[in-house]
């Protein structure tokens, strides 16, 4: 799928695949009535809630992050500059109270 299109990138369908789980036994053990929610986070249309984020950790046997891998690279990198910055502005300060 083109990147314009997949708004999130995810790595669900290749663990549902691994597993062997159909959509619909995927949907039924998250108890959705339908695969129509899970088609729709798997093809990146949308998140699922943190919740069913959980759930899909639990039948694929992966932490969460391993299933939005991109995002998560992504998200960690933003976090590290940030503390970067803010770590650089704080080790001066301790410097200073330091004998």
């Amino acid at each position: 799928m083109s990147p314009a299109k997949n708004k999130h990138p995810n790595s669900l369908m290749h663990y549902r695949r691994r597993m062997g789980f159909t959509q619909e036994q995927v949907a039924h053990f998250l108890g959705h009535k339908s695969r129509n929610v899970l088609s729709s986070v798997e093809q990146g249309y949308s998140l699922p809630s943190l919740e069913t984020a959980l759930k899909l950790g639990i039948v694929y046997r992966v932490p969460v992050d391993f299933l939005y891998h991109d995002k998560y690279i992504a998200l960690r990198n933003e976090i590290r500059e940030r503390e970067g910055k803010g770590l650089a502005h704080r080790q001066g300060v301790l410097a200073l109270s330091t004998p």
